[in-house]
C-alpha cells in the first residue's frame, strides 16, 4: 500500500492511500467517504483490506442489491468483462433493476410490518392495498422524505389513498403506532414512556403523550358516512324531546313517547351496523378525539384525565396551524432535514444494510449520549442524503462504489462496544429472502420475470364494492339517515327477544360441550343478526345505491337483486353472506376485470421471455414446446419472495429460512436454525433445482466432461470457477461412490460459501 507523507492528513493525501484504479475525482462523494475511512484506518494503525476478487464482488453485489445470486450467465458476463469501470457499471445496473425494488421491498416490509393478512377481516380492506402501495413506491424510487411524509399524513379512503394502511396496521392502538413511528423513522425508543417516565432515557410520560397528541385524532374505526354525525345529533334531539313528553306530556303523548322510545333505543345500534357496511376502509383525523392523560398518571406536572397539547421531542417545534391536522404537522417535523435524527437514522440503516453493522448501534436506540463510531463519516453521509434530496438509489450508488464495500470481508464477529473499522463489509448470513430467491435463480434463466404485482382480483372486487356503498351512503341527508334508522330499528326491536333466547341456549350448549348444537345455534344467531342488519340494508343502503345509480346514469334504478341469505334457511353461511350483499351495478364501481387483464399482460410478457430463451438455445419443434411448458411450470411454482404474500404462508420455505412474521419490527431470524438445516438437507429443493430445463440443469447439460459439469455448478451456485484443489477433491469423491452431479449440488447449497455473503 502506498503511503503519502502528508501531515495533517488531507483529503487528497488520503486518496493517495488507495490502490490504483479506485482513485476518484475531487468532490466525488465516493472519494470523500473512502478518504474518511482511510484516515480512520491510519489513525487506528489498521491496514486497508485488499479489494475483493471479481468472483466475490459479483456475487456480493447481486445479493446485496437485488437479493439473489447472479445467474451463471450474469456471473460469466461480469467475469469476462475487461472494462475497468465494470464494478461501477454493475452497481448502477442493479440499482435500476426490478430485482432491486423487490429486494428493497423486504427492507420496508420488515420495518413497517407489512402483513397482507393483518387483523383478519378488520384489516383485509387496507392490508393488501397498503402492501401493494409500498411495493409500488419502492419501485418508483419515491424520495424517502416524501415516502415517510405520505405515510404519516395519510387520511381518506383506501381506494383513494392506500397509504392509510400505515395507521390501519395498528387499528385502535394509536399510542403503539406513535411509538413505532418514533422507533422506525427517528431511531428513538420511547415506548417505555407510555406508562411511566423512561427509566433509561430522558423522556417523561408527558413527553410521550405530547408527541402522541399529534396523531391521536386519527380514527381507524371511522365509517366516513357524511351524514352520520348529523343523524346522531337528530337522534339525540329526538330522545330529549321524548324524555320531556314522558315527564310532562298528556297521558296519550306520554304513552306514544314511551312506545317510540322503546323502538328508538335501537337507532344507535342500527346506525352502528350501517357503519359496518363501509367500516375499516377509511382513516380520518377527528378533532373531537383529544388525547387525555391516563387515569393512573402519577406525576406533578398534570392530573389524570387532563388533555394534552401536542409538542415535539427535540429539534424545532411543530405547531398545528388552523385548518391543519396534527398528522400533517407531525409528518413535516419528522421528515424535516433539520430534524436531528430523521436523516441520521435512514443513513445509518442503509450503511448497516451494506456493511452488516451500523455507524451507530443499535440503529433504533439513539439517545443524547450516543456516539457514532465514525462521526465525520456519518455527518458526511447525512449531508449527502440531503444533497441527493433523499434519493435512496442515488445514495446507495455511492455506498456500493466505495473501496470499503468492494474490499474483502471482515471475518470476525463484531464485538459489542468495539469500534468497527469498516475495512470491508462484515461476513453476513443470507436472509430468508436471499436464500429463497437464490434457489429461484437456480431455476430461472431470467429470475426477475414479469409479474402482476397489484391487488388480487377478489380484493379489488371488495374495494370496488365498498367504494360504491361509501359514495352511495354519502348521498343521504342527515334526516334521511335518521328516518331510515328509525324504520330499521323496528326489526331490531322485534327480534331482540328471539336473539336473547338463542344466546342463552348457545351458552347452555357450550357449557354442556354439545358442539353440534352450539354450532347450529351460532349460525341461527348470525341469521337473526343478519336479518336485523337486512332492515338497515333495505331502508338505507338499497335506496342510497339506487340514488347513486340515478345520479350517475340519469335513469331510474332497476330493482335490486334478490338476497338469497335474507330469507335464511339451512346451509347459509351468514359470515360470508354479510361480507358482500348483492346490489345493482353502478357504472364506474366495478373492477371490470382490471386485475385479470394486467395478469394476462404479465403472462404474455413472460411468454415473450421464455420464447427469447428458447431462441437463444436454438430450440425448435417439440423440443421448444417442452421447454416452454417447463418454463411455465417454473414460473408458477418458483416465484420471488417479494411476489408472494407478506409474510409467506406458514409452511413455506421462506418461513423455515427465518422470514419475519411481520408482527414485530425487524423480526426476521438471521441465525442458523435446525429447521433451516433440515430443510436444506432433507427437502426436495436440491432435486427441484435440477429438474428439466432449470438454469442449473441446462448449464450441466451443456457440459461435456465431469470437470466441465463441476465448473458449471460452481459458477451457477457460487459465481466462481472451482479451484484445482476442488476439482481434485471432486474427482476423489467420484471414485468413492459420490459420482452423481446431484451430490456436488447438494454439498454446495449446504456449504457456508452458499449461505454467507463474502
Amino acid at each position: 500500500m502506498k503511503v503519502c507523507a502528508s501531515s495533517p492528513l488531507s483529503l487528497f493525501a488520503v486518496i493517495c492511500l488507495l490502490p490504483a484504479g479506485l482513485v476518484r475525482g475531487a468532490g466525488d462523494p465516493v472519494a470523500e467517504i473512502d478518504a474518511l475511512l482511510a484516515a480512520s484506518w491510519k489513525a487506528a494503525g489498521v491496514e486497508a483490506a485488499p479489494p475483493a476478487s471479481d468472483e466475490v464482488f459479483v456475487r456480493r453485489a447481486y445479493l446485496d442489491l437485488v437479493g439473489r445470486i447472479p445467474t451463471r450467465g450474469e456471473a460469466l458476463a461480469f467475469l469476462n468483462d475487461s472494462d475497468g469501470d465494470k464494478r461501477d457499471a454493475l452497481v448502477g445496473q442493479l440499482l435500476e433493476s426490478e430485482g432491486h425494488a423487490a429486494h428493497l421491498f423486504h427492507f420496508w416490509a420488515d420495518l413497517l410490518r407489512l402483513n397482507s393478512r393483518a387483523h383478519g377481516g378488520q384489516g383485509q380492506m387496507t392490508a393488501k392495498p397498503y402492501v401493494a402501495h409500498v411495493r409500488r413506491r419502492v419501485g418508483e424510487n419515491m424520495p424517502y422524505d416524501e415516502f415517510v411524509r405520505e405515510l404519516l399524513s395519510a387520511q381518506g379512503k383506501v381506494w383513494e389513498n392506500p397509504a392509510i394502511g400505515y395507521y390501519m396496521r395498528d387499528i385502535g392502538m394509536p399510542l403503539d403506532n406513535l411509538a413505532l413511528t418514533s422507533r422506525i423513522f427517528l431511531g428513538t425508543r420511547i415506548e417505555c414512556a407510555q406508562c411511566h417516565n423512561h427509566p433509561f432515557d430522558k423522556w417523561s410520560q408527558m413527553d410521550f403523550y405530547r408527541l402522541a397528541a399529534y396523531a391521536f385524532p386519527q380514527e381507524t374505526n371511522y365509517t366516513g358516512i357524511a351524514g352520520m354525525e348529523g343523524a346522531l345529533d337528530l337522534h339525540r334531539a329526538a330522545t330529549r324531546q321524548r324524555e320531556a313528553l314522558i315527564k310532562t306530556g298528556a297521558p296519550a303523548q306520554k304513552a306514544a313517547a314511551e312506545a317510540e322510545a322503546e323502538q328508538a333505543r335501537w337507532v344507535g345500534k342500527a346506525l352502528d351496523d350501517l357503519g359496518d357496511f363501509v367500516r375499516y376502509s377509511k382513516v380520518k383525523s377527528l378533532p373531537r378525539r383529544q388525547l387525555e392523560l391516563p387515569h393512573d398518571y402519577q406525576y406533578d406536572d398534570a392530573k389524570p384525565g387532563d388533555r394534552v397539547a401536542a409538542a415535539t421531542l427535540f429539534g424545532a417545534e411543530a405547531p398545528i396551524g388552523e385548518g391543519t391536522d396534527g398528522v400533517e404537522a407531525l409528518a413535516r417535523w419528522v421528515t424535516s432535514p433539520d430534524n436531528p435524527r430523521f436523516t441520521q437514522v435512514i443513513v445509518n440503516r442503509l450503511w448497516k444494510r451494506a456493511f452488516g453493522m451500523g455507524l451507530i448501534e443499535p440503529v433504533d436506540e439513539i439517545v443524547d449520549s450516543t456516539q457514532a463510531s465514525h462521526p465525520e463519516l456519518l455527518a458526511r453521509l447525512e449531508k449527502l442524503m440531503i444533497e441527493l434530496d433523499y434519493d435512496l438509489r442515488a445514495f446507495q450508488r455511492v455506498i456500493y462504489r466505495t473501496r470499503a464495500y468492494q474490499a474483502e470481508t471482515v471475518r470476525r464477529e463484531p464485538v459489542p462496544g468495539e469500534r468497527p473499522d469498516f475495512t470491508g463489509p462484515y461476513l453476513r448470513r443470507l436472509t430468508a429472502e436471499q436464500i429463497w430467491d437464490s434457489f429461484v435463480t437456480l431455476v430461472h434463466h431470467t429470475p426477475d420475470l414479469p409479474r402482476y404485482r397489484g391487488i388480487d382480483p377478489e380484493t379489488r372486487d371488495r374495494i370496488a364494492y365498498r367504494s360504491k356503498l361509501s359514495d352511495a351512503l354519502d348521498t343521504l341527508t342527515d334526516q334521511e339517515l335518521f328516518v331510515g334508522a328509525m324504520e330499521a330499528s323496528k326489526a331490531y326491536q322485534s327480534i331482540s327477544q328471539r336473539a336473547t333466547g338463542l344466546r342463552e341456549e348457545f351458552a347452555a350448549a357450550t357449557k354442556a360441550k354439545d358442539k353440534e348444537r352450539a354450532e347450529q345455534l351460532s349460525n341461527e344467531i348470525r341469521g337473526v343478526e343478519y336479518r336485523a342488519r337486512s332492515s338497515v340494508n333495505d331502508h338505507l343502503v338499497v335506496p342510497a345505491v339506487a340514488r347513486l345509480y340515478t345520479q350517475i346514469t340519469g335513469k331510474a334504478a332497476p330493482p335490486p337483486p334478490v338476497d338469497p341469505a335474507a330469507a335464511g334457511g339451512p346451509g347459509i353461511d351468514f359470515r360470508k353472506a354479510s361480507q358482500q350483499r348483492p346490489y345493482i351495478d353502478v357504472p364506474g364501481y366495478e373492477s371490470a376485470g382490471e386485475a385479470e387483464r394486467e395478469e394476462a399482460a404479465a403472462a404474455e410478457a413472460r411468454e415473450a421471455v421464455f420464447a427469447a430463451e428458447a431462441d437463444r438455445f436454438g430450440l425448435e419443434g417439440e423440443a421448444r414446446e417442452r421447454y416452454l411448458k417447463s418454463r411455465r411450470d417454473h414460473a408458477r411454482e418458483w416465484v420471488r419472495a417479494a411476489d408472494i404474500e407478506s409474510p409467506a404462508p406458514r409452511g413455506h420455505y421462506l418461513r423455515e429460512f427465518g422470514q419475519s412474521d411481520r408482527d414485530l419490527v425487524e423480526n426476521a431470524n438471521l441465525e442458523a436454525t435446525m429447521p433451516q438445516a433440515l430443510v436444506l438437507m432433507n427437502s426436495p429443493l436440491s432435486r427441484q433445482i435440477l429438474s428439466t430445463h432449470t438454469q442449473l440443469s441446462d448449464a450441466i447439460a451443456g457440459a461435456a466432461t465431469p470437470d466441465e459439469q463441476a465448473a458449471a455448478v460452481y459458477l451457477a451456485i457460487l459465481s466462481r470457477r472451482p479451484t484445482a484443489g476442488e476439482l481434485s477433491t471432486w474427482a476423489q469423491m467420484r471414485g468413492q461412490g459420490l459420482d452423481r452431479i446431484e451430490d456436488l449440488v447438494f454439498a454446495l447449497v449446504n456449504s457456508r460459501q452458499f449461505l454467507f455473503i463474502r
